[in-house]
């Protein structure tokens, strides 16, 4: 991929001020606030943004009471907050928290909070001025049964009192709408304060938004507002914009010829959770540490994930002074549900029932967009239709009914025909969305992109795999066909930044949708919708294509020659002329449904120029082997997913002849392995390994290296090394320790992030995990101490050279 473009300045101040370019203002007085906005932040030395986000300046206000725990175990919809940067000392002072606010549809309300327990007080450094406080606030009882709650929020700035809100008698679990005018005097201090003997208050999404700050919004000329549309299973040939000749998604269509339209898009995930995670974060959902195989985020993914720096776009609209809200039927974005994260939005409004979600969130996104029609909003808003199960209203089914020809209608299978019912009463309440924008006449300067996380299976000739979650081939998640990762994507530009495109391609459009030519990926919507908002962070870890710079000014868009994603615990790499598909060793037996025998499918490989439907494996074939052998090496050579790899020493014979054997068993299962032609390595299972070499004697003083690619960040393994059916003793991690059987490896022993010393020239086999992708890294001070505990335990016997 050509990513030279994604490293874009979007901060006119220091880095510290959070000050985004959109915000510059074309006329004099407008510009002159701003600047002025900007010098009291960095005079401040706190990191100033637009509004100010009071979760975010938490790291620099001072708390009366630090809070490392969580007091509130009971409650278990809650997680410490992970945008806000505190130490572990004070990590629950943000909490992410969720009310369940209706128990009938599963409707789970999670906001970004400051928490109060009892007695608690946060003071804050804000410039002089006049600001709007909003906020939604929620209390919860010391107890869980609890009969009443009760306090008062007090806000000051220095001894001035400003606001005094009576909580008592409240509903618990309920967030409640506040707003309040605040002046904020020279002092420059705003203090908050919670009297109460046994209740506990959470301020969500507080924000300050100055008045300089909503006039500038509304003069800046430059969009308000970004609304990611996602559709869960939308398929992209059942769209009349990418060619189905019947009128099933109207109103889709209609915004797409005003759009910036991606001609043969892919996502990066065929299920949703490593689909959206992968476009969100412009990266692999391996790569984050998140896997592809099942539901579960376990606590060492959450480890590797937070332990990292990580732009979403979330996270990045937020720090650029959007406020950011999901209106969603995901728990992928929702830390407490142990299968989610906190991607840093402040509002997320979920619900978890089928079938009557769908009107449920337009009505809330619809309520959202009017609310928040004068500020500057990120929002996402995901549709669950339509997702299996394909039960779309009876009005919906008649309207395609009316459109599709009966002939053509009844050769779809039952599951399609409603299927194509879901996708018209997901085009319908979309559309009940852009009328609300129009009517309040925020549609033509609000940037909306339309995508889907991937598509769904219907061929019969596709008909195999383990059909483990659906027991059905109409599903997805088990297959890498086109039907089932090839979806929509789409960006309508605001009217502020379409009229000023120079590209050849914008003027080629004349007036229609500005094609993107060849196929494209998921992976470009963050850096491509961020390049043209100018909202790219400098050193951004965003890894896509941004399509803005060519679409913006440039003649030729870059391109995306190799698109790769991710399945359960399997992958694929597509280009214009092939796809090649591998599952991971201990997942390849699948099974034909209508033959109902199991059969082993390690590869597939398909010659898209030949085959478009992708009916014909190659990889077994004779006149696939050139192919094959050619697509191996570009999978090998683009090296996708980073790994923790198991680097394994097989010492060289000193006998007239060796016959070495070795077993393994994996704790983070086997992904994938580099070993020389001489030794043989087969694998009975996801976490097994057999090897076998056959050598003679030589005078070579070096071993010969065997890498083992785990799926998982777990970095323990169970080890037994015989040479000529003797078993021999066996070196560990970093030092070499020295075992005489059969071992199973606990961390600390297994870890060493570089080779250790020695390790080339050994004389007994040595088995260390390089712990790469954990982010197991030594300081300097500890590498030296190494070296120190190293020559100690040589002394005491543990390491014999």
């Amino acid at each position: 991929m050509d990513d030279g473009n994604l490293k874009r300045k979007n901060f006119s101040c220091s880095s510290e001020t959070c000050f985004p370019n959109w915000f510059h203002m074309r006329s004099t007085v407008p510009f002159a606030l701003t600047i002025c906005f900007c010098l009291l932040g960095c005079l401040n030395k706190s990191e100033r943004r637009f509004p100010v986000d009071l979760v975010l300046e938490l790291r620099n206000a001072k708390s009366k009471i630090s809070i490392s725990r969580d007091l509130l175990p009971y409650h278990w919809k809650k997680n410490p907050g992970r945008q806000s940067g505190l130490p572990l000392s004070r990590k629950w002072e943000n909490t992410q928290i969720t009310f369940n606010t209706d128990k009938e549809i599963f409707l789970n309300h999670s906001l970004d909070s400051l928490f109060f327990p009892p007695g608690q007080e946060y003071e804050f450094k804000i410039p002089q001025g006049q600001y709007e406080f909003s906020s939604l606030i929620g209390l919860l009882g010391g107890t869980e049964f609890q009969p009443q709650i009760s306090g008062n929020f007090k806000i000051y700035s220095g001894s001035s009192l400003l606001g005094d809100w009576n909580l008592s008698g409240s509903v618990k679990e309920r967030w409640t709408a506040k707003k309040e005018t605040l002046e904020i005097g020279e002092s420059g201090s705003l203090r908050m304060v919670w009297e109460s003997n046994d209740s506990y208050l959470f301020v969500g999404e507080p924000l300050l938004y100055s008045k300089e700050t909503l006039s500038s919004f509304v003069s800046a000329g430059k969009p308000k507002s970004v609304i990611l549309i996602v559709i869960d299973s939308a398929r992209k040939d059942f769209f009349g914009s990418y060619g189905y000749p019947y009128s099933v998604t109207p109103e889709m269509d209609q915004m797409a010829k005003e759009s910036v339209f991606f001609e043969n898009p892919f996502a990066n995930g065929n299920w949703t959770k490593p689909s959206m995670m992968s476009f969100f974060h412009s990266e692999y959902s391996s790569n984050l540490g998140l896997g592809n195989s099942w539901f579960s985020t376990k606590p060492y993914q959450r480890k590797v994930y937070y332990g990292k720096k990580r732009d979403n776009l979330a996270k990045t609209f937020r720090e650029a002074g959007y406020f950011s809200k999901t209106i969603m039927n995901n728990v992928f974005f929702l830390d407490y549900t142990t299968v989610g994260l906190d991607l840093g939005f402040h509002n997320s409004f979920q619900v978890g029932m089928d079938i009557v979600d769908t009107e449920v969130l337009t009505n809330h996104a619809i309520q959202f967009v009017n609310e928040y029609k004068d500020k500057p909003y990120f929002l996402h808003f995901n549709l669950n239709t339509p997702h299996a199960s394909y039960s779309p209203p009876p009005k919906d089914m008649a309207a395609v009914r009316s459109v599709v020809p009966t002939e053509v209608f009844y050769r779809y299978e039952s599951p399609v025909q409603r299927y194509l019912g879901e996708m018209h009463y997901t085009d319908r309440e979309i559309g009940r969305l852009v009328a609300a924008l129009k009517k309040q006449g925020t549609y033509d300067d609000t940037m909306i992109i339309v995508t889907g996380d991937h598509g769904e299976l219907f061929s019969a000739h596709h008909d195999y795999s383990y059909h483990f979650i659906m027991q059905t081939r109409f599903g997805h998640g088990e297959t890498h066909y086109d039907e089932e990762i090839n979806v929509p994507y789409w960006i309508k530009l605001p009217k502020s930044i379409h009229n000023n495109l120079k590209s050849e391609l914008a003027k080629k459009a004349n007036g229609g949708p500005i094609r993107i030519p060849g196929q494209s990926s998921l992976f470009s919507l963050a850096p491509t919708i961020l390049g043209f908002l100018d909202l790219l962070p400098k050193e951004s870890t965003y890894k896509g294509v941004d399509y803005s710079t060519c679409i913006r000014q440039t003649n030729v868009c870059p391109t995306e020659n190799f698109i790769y994603t991710e399945g359960r615990m399997s992958e694929s790499v597509r280009t214009e002329n092939y796809k090649y598909i591998r599952r991971y060793p201990g997942f390849t037996t699948v099974r034909r449904t209508a033959a109902g025998e199991p059969h082993t499918m390690a590869e597939e490989l398909y010659d898209l120029k030949k085959d478009t439907e992708e009916k014909n494996n190659l990889s077994h074939l004779p006149e696939g082997k050139n192919l094959l052998q050619m697509a191996r090496g570009d999978f090998r050579r683009k090296n996708f997913l980073k790994r923790n790899q198991l680097r394994i020493l097989i010492p060289p014979c000193s006998e007239s002849i060796c016959r070495d054997f070795l077993s393994l068993n994996v704790q983070g299962s086997i992904y994938d392995w580099e070993v020389s032609d001489s030794i043989q390595l087969s694998s009975g299972s996801a976490k097994t390994v057999s090897l076998l070499k056959e050598s003679k004697a030589t005078n070579r003083t070096l071993g010969e290296e065997v890498i083992l690619k785990t799926v998982n960040p777990e970095l323990g393994a169970f080890f037994s090394f015989t040479r000529n059916g003797k078993t021999i003793p066996v070196r560990f991690g970093r030092y070499g320790l020295e075992f005489q059987r059969s071992f199973t490896n606990s961390e600390d022993l297994i870890v060493s992030e570089r080779q250790p010393e020695g390790f080339p020239s050994s004389s007994l086999p040595w088995v260390y995990n390089d712990g790469a992708f954990s982010g197991t890294r030594e300081s300097e001070v500890q590498r030296e101490m190494g070296k120190e505990v190293k020559k100690i335990l040589e002394t005491w016997g543990y390491i014999h050279e």
